[in-house]
C-alpha cells in the first residue's frame, strides 16, 4: 500500500525521468553527427587518395615523355568519382545524401581543391557538411561542420 497518497513524488519522478531522457537524446545526436562527420571524411579520403595516385602515374608518365609541365589536375573526375563512391545527388550546386526512407541524410557543397605546395603533388580538398538536427520529425537547426582532406604522394626511401 502507498504511504504518500497526495501523489507529489510522481511529479518529480516523472520531471527527472523526462530530463534525464532529454539529456541522452542530445548525446545520441551528437554522436550520430559525429559518425556522419567520420565516415563521410574517410569516404572522401579513400576517392581523394585515389585520384592523387592516378594523377601522380599521369604526371609521372608526362615526365617520361620529356613534358615537365602538367597542365594541373581535372578537379571534375574527382568530384564525379566521389558522387558515384558516396551515392550521391547532385542538386543546387550541392551534394545530398538520401536515407533509405527518401529523406536527406545530410548536404555538404561541392568540394573546392588546391594545391598545399607548388611544384608537389600535395594537395587538400574542403567542403562543408551541413547535418539537420531533427526534433520530433521537424529540422530544428542545422549544423555546418568544415572539413578539410589533405593527400599527398610521398616517396619511399
Amino acid at each position: 500500500m502507498l504511504k504518500n497518497t497526495k501523489g507529489e513524488i510522481y511529479v518529480f519522478i516523472c520531471v527527472f525521468v523526462l530530463v534525464i531522457m532529454t539529456v541522452f537524446s542530445v548525446i545520441f545526436t551528437y554522436a550520430s553527427i559525429i559518425t556522419d562527420v567520420k565516415v563521410q571524411k574517410t569516404n572522401t579520403e579513400i576517392v581523394f587518395d585515389s585520384f592523387v595516385s592516378n594523377n601522380s602515374i599521369i604526371i609521372y608518365n608526362n615526365i617520361k615523355q620529356g613534358k615537365n609541365a602538367t597542365d594541373g589536375v581535372d578537379t571534375s573526375k574527382f568530384r564525379t568519382s566521389l558522387k558515384e563512391f558516396c551515392t550521391f545527388v547532385e542538386k543546387d550546386g550541392k551534394y545530398y545524401s538520401i536515407d533509405a526512407d527518401g529523406s536527406e541524410k545530410f548536404n555538404m557543397t561541392v568540394p573546392e581543391m588546391g594545391f598545399i605546395e607548388d611544384e608537389k603533388l600535395e594537395l587538400y580538398v574542403t567542403f562543408t557538411m551541413n547535418i539537420p538536427i531533427r526534433f520530433a520529425g521537424k529540422t530544428v537547426q542545422t549544423a555546418h561542420i568544415p572539413v578539410k582532406v589533405t593527400s599527398e604522394l610521398t616517396k619511399i626511401n
